[in-house]
């Protein structure tokens, strides 16, 4: 190779292929705990790097065709059979290869520098490309930034959701469209019980996001951990407790017993909106529309129908009158604060868990032995092992804006939040209405 240029690409994918083939053999035995916590992190962010790579490289042979040769109808075809890869996703990898190669420039960059994963490139992608026709190329570009800016810190699950929120505020007749893919799921929803030849029944089914939520909150109110009469903490994992929520449930149903147990709360479907979305009509951009309590977004015409029937539960995040605290005067949170700290956290506090709500204790940052008010800037959600864990161990946890920081007790870096989203979002639709002011919405 002549001094200064640039290896055939021949050589550079031998190369790769040497050196993982030598990371996977590694002995990583011979390193360190944090040796190894580095290389997990690394490697993965090396995996992103060869995705990109690897889409790089598609695109191109999308462009030159090169499955013509051998009669494939498209260059997914030819890539499912040439890799023996699942068909079903080649058609996707190909379209996310065009779009990185082509408008999504900056989301293959993110990708190829290890930033962001695989499967974060592919909500970005899905969600750019299903924006509505008539928004501009200034606001796709804010829309993929602001994505992408959010994808280093929330998983693609969590991303999915703002893409979907994000879609929905920009166009105007997004909420109409959103109502009918929950109509059309709805009639997707489907439940199966199989028994095997050993008597043990297989169950499987798809609810729709709503009937979901019910089944989820009906499910994990009876799910919690209960220890032995001696104080043996339960054993059982979590999808045991699932499945034993649900016999209990069904067995009380079969009794006749309509009631609830004294111990258990009564479970209840649980939609958060704003007043605004409540005072104007159904497709005004701009405007957000419900929130499940698991982060998936519902349209208004779902909000409204579930509202005809529920209990409305205005949360207080301020003064107004009637401030979300009472000091030292209790120890445990009143419902009204209790509904606002799980408003605001939705789920454990702790870096890195998703446990639901529903499965989370209220937690004093300063404890109330400490002078700590019983107030909503002061409680947060923590799961059991998590509440333990921050007990147990003496992490301290603190406010930041509307997020919990948990500093841990050796001094190591805190476990930081992802940078909230929801203000971000209201920028950029703010900009977009700016830019378009026949469709700002109006509350009169």
């Amino acid at each position: 190779m002549v001094e200064g240029t640039a290896p055939h690409p021949g050589e550079v994918v031998a190369e790769v292929q040497r050196a993982v083939i030598e990371a996977a053999g590694a002995q990583w035995w011979r390193c360190s705990d944090a040796q190894v916590r580095d290389a997990v992190v690394t490697l993965e962010a090396v995996a992103s790097t060869l995705e990109a790579a690897r889409l790089r490289l598609l695109a191109e042979a999308d462009r030159r065709d090169v499955g013509a040769p051998s009669g494939a109808a498209s260059t997914a075809e030819w890539s499912a059979h040439a890799t023996n890869t699942r068909p079903e996703k080649a058609g996707a990898r190909v379209a996310l290869a065009a779009a990185l190669d082509g408008p999504l420039t900056v989301t293959a960059g993110r990708l190829s520098a290890g930033a962001i994963t695989l499967d974060h490139a592919q909500v970005v992608h899905r969600t750019i490309d299903r924006l509505a026709p008539g928004v501009d190329d200034v606001t796709r570009a804010e829309a993929e930034q602001f994505l992408l800016e959010h994808a280093e810190t929330l998983d693609p699950r969590r991303l999915a959701r703002v893409g979907h929120r994000l879609r929905a505020r920009l166009d105007p007749g997004a909420d109409d469209q959103m109502a009918r893919d929950e109509d059309a799921q709805t009639r997707t929803n489907a439940f199966a019980m199989t028994q095997d030849d050993d008597g043990t029944w297989w169950l499987s089914g798809t609810l729709d996001p709503v009937a979901g939520q019910s089944v989820h909150d009906a499910l994990t109110a009876h799910a919690a951990p209960h220890p032995a009469v001696d104080g043996v903490p339960d054993q059982r994992p979590a999808r045991q407790r699932l499945a034993d929520a649900l016999v209990h449930i069904c067995e009380r149903a079969l009794a006749g017993r309509d009631g609830e147990p004294a111990a258990r709360p009564r479970p209840r479907l649980v939609v958060s909106t704003t007043l605004p979305a409540l005072l104007v009509g159904p497709g005004v951009p701009g405007v957000d529309g419900g929130t499940l309590s698991c982060g998936h977004p519902v349209s208004l015409e779902t909000v409204r129908m579930l509202a005809c029937d529920g209990e409305v539960v205005p949360v207080l995040v301020d003064g107004a009158g009637q401030p979300l605290d009472v000091g030292q005067t209790v120890y445990a949170f009143p419902p009204r604060i209790r509904a606002a700290i799980i408003e605001r956290d939705r789920g454990c506090t702790f870096g890195g868990c998703t446990r639901p709500a529903s499965w989370c204790d209220l937690h004093h940052l300063t404890s109330y032995r400490s002078g700590g008010p019983t107030s909503e800037r002061n409680g947060c959600c923590l799961c059991g092992f998590h509440h333990r864990l921050v007990h147990r161990q003496g992490w301290r946890g603190e406010l930041v804006g509307t997020t919990v920081v948990w500093h841990p007790p050796d001094g190591r870096s805190p476990h930081v939040p992802p940078p909230p989203w929801q203000p971000a979002l209201d920028r950029l639709v703010t900009r977009w209405l700016g830019r378009n002011p026949h469709l700002r919405p109006s509350l009169t």
